[in-house]
């Protein structure tokens, strides 16, 4: 494999998270062919994060919030200074994830092959196994529901292909995709936005692809649920509630709306409800629902 040195900037949130975002980092450094750009957002931790990383890190361009503005828009500010440093290529990083040996080189490869592939996605391990927790993102275009594929399988599967969606854990993107289509939605404020952002750019001509080859590990949840669990918590079970709605409300028309909507209520309520009413957090059930009438809310006051 030849891999061109390329000029790529990363861009990271950190949010009361600075132990994991150092060694997020650090491994990323480490690991990589090429220099790295670091932008790293601290998103009104108040608790130190943002010295210790510009003192682990005094290279990187750290801008630190006075208040916590949640997750996307703190990446769209990194993305925005990213991009402001001409980058070949941005790489979207969250904090909880590091990378490992030669997980770069694959990513920038199917960059050169690929023309129109405007997102690479590795393949993700849970931190602390060979499990998958993310072997490519499938999204059913008529009922509305995403699938991370393999996810809780032994490590297998190595079939580089398109997809439907890259997650945000870790994503390889051209710049030229956020020119045209613009950055994340901060609608979405976290979970689904990544889903979005790969629906647009598939409608303005890009492609999405999972490259296996390369491999990055993931804490999984490590803001904003259990640690290296795939848990609905409350926080978790709501914005997976209402972002879906609002995922079909921005780009599903005509029947596959419909369908979508219908399918939010017909599979996805009894599938996570079900989850929630067996699993540790069964207090995530009314944060689910708040969740699915906020977006079906969402939805009808867009449609008005």
């Amino acid at each position: 494999m030849v891999v061109m040195d390329r000029k790529v900037a990363v861009a990271v949130v950190n949010w009361r998270r600075a132990a994991d975002t150092l060694e997020c980092l650090a491994t990323l450094i480490e690991h990589s062919p090429c220099h790295l750009d670091l932008v790293v957002v601290d998103n009104g931790s108040g608790d130190g994060s943002a010295e210790r990383i510009s003192g682990r890190f005094p290279q990187a361009h750290l801008i630190a919030l006075e208040r916590n503005e949640g997750y996307v828009a703190g990446i769209n500010l990194a993305i925005t200074e990213a991009l402001k440093r001409g980058p070949e290529l941005i790489l979207i990083m969250n904090n909880d994830a590091v990378s490992t040996p030669g997980f770069l080189e694959p990513l920038l490869d199917i960059m050169n092959r690929r023309p129109q592939c405007g997102i690479a996605g590795p393949k993700i391990l849970y931190y602390d196994s060979g499990l998958v927790w993310f072997g490519g993102g499938s999204y059913n275009h008529w009922l509305g529901y995403t699938k991370h594929q393999h996810m809780d399988e032994e490590d297998a599967e190595d079939v580089e292909r398109p997809i439907d969606y890259v997650t945000g854990c870790t994503a390889l993107v051209r710049p030229d995709v956020f020119r045209r289509i613009g950055l994340f939605d901060e609608d979405f404020n976290m979970y689904f936005e990544d889903l979005d952002f790969c629906l647009r750019a598939e409608a303005a001509g890009y492609e999405s692809w999972y490259v296996p080859s390369s491999v990055t590990r993931h804490k999984v949840s490590a803001s904003a649920g259990i640690m290296g669990e795939n848990i609905l918590t409350p926080l978790r079970a709501y914005h997976y509630a209402r972002n879906a709605l609002l995922v079909i409300s921005k780009n599903r028309r005509g029947l596959k709306a419909a369908t979508s909507i219908m399918g939010q209520y017909l599979v996805a309520l009894p599938y996570y409800a079900l989850g929630i009413l067996l699993g540790p957090s069964k207090r995530s059930m009314f944060p689910y629902l708040r969740g699915l009438w906020d977006g079906t809310l969402w939805l009808l006051r867009k449609e008005a």
